[in-house]
């Protein structure tokens, strides 16, 4: 399907199809479920995008409805026999946590990230190349801060002190969190932020050329981006429905030829 017309219809796993339908009866129930785990492991409120079905559970994606803002999903286990879901929420290990670092860490760099987004603005401006629509985001991203154009991984273990100072007051300024990160030296891989543009012509495979134009872009760029380790990819127009993967790339290598923006 061309990305533009994608906003995450038939994104689904294997053996999914009993439980898909299950939640599609049980939404409000589930989605009490979730909320209330989210409220009281971590004290944030969340939005439910989508609910899929998966063996034996079903898969909650997410949004929190204020800062630090990310996205998740999390795990339902659902018993079809009973009829029932269980009452706990289960989670890969570190997944939300990381989800929430990196809300952190956009938080702490805001004027750098509105760069960022004004960056990749440009660039979709300038090229024949769009971003994911943001239906499809809330519905199919699960990697912590995300928007149209990039998404940024990382994990609590790489900012402790930072996390920990978030959870147990909300009300942490800005400049505060900022000033706990740079009390570690941040490593080049503690941040991966990674840029992905679609080609706008439907149909079209990733441009090669295009790709590096807007590699040799970025490194050129004098504004002061967040720092991390990059990864920038032109993207097919056409992605796959039932998991949101592009049919192919041209890019950057992840590990590779990262592009490492370090802290001023």
């Amino acid at each position: 399907m061309p990305v533009q017309d994608y906003i995450g219809q038939g994104f689904s796993f294997d053996n999914g199809e009993k439980t898909g339908e299950f939640a599609k009866k049980h939404r409000e129930e589930i989605i009490k479920v979730v909320d209330q785990f989210f409220k009281k492991e971590y004290g944030l409120e969340v939005t439910t995008h989508n609910l899929v079905g998966a063996k034996n559970a079903v898969l909650v994606f997410v949004e929190s409805k204020q800062e630090p803002y990310f996205h998740t999903s999390v795990v339902v286990g659902v018993n079809l026999e009973n009829n029932k879901i269980s009452d706990d929420v289960f989670t890969y290990e570190g997944s939300v946590e990381g989800a929430i670092m990196s809300g952190i860490y956009a938080m702490a760099y805001e004027k750098e990230f509105k760069k960022l987004d004004e960056f990749c603005e440009m660039i979709a401006k300038k090229y024949p190349v769009v971003g994911m629509r943001k239906e499809a985001v809330e519905k199919t991203m699960d990697s912590g801060y995300s928007t149209p154009y990039y998404y940024v991984n990382t994990a609590k273990m790489n900012f402790p002190k930072v996390y920990d100072a978030f959870i147990k007051n909300h009300q942490i300024t800005k400049d505060r969190l900022l000033q706990l990160i740079n009390e570690k030296a941040i490593e080049d891989y503690d941040v991966g932020i990674a840029l992905t543009f679609y080609m706008k012509k439907t149909r079209s495979k990733p441009d090669e050329k295009l790709a590096n134009e807007v590699i040799q872009k970025f490194k050129q760029t004098k504004e002061v981006f967040p720092p991390g380790s990059y990864a920038i990819f032109i993207k097919s127009n056409e992605i796959n429905k039932s998991t949101g993967i592009e049919r192919s790339n041209k890019g950057t290598t992840l590990g590779f030829d990262d592009i490492i923006v370090r802290p001023e």
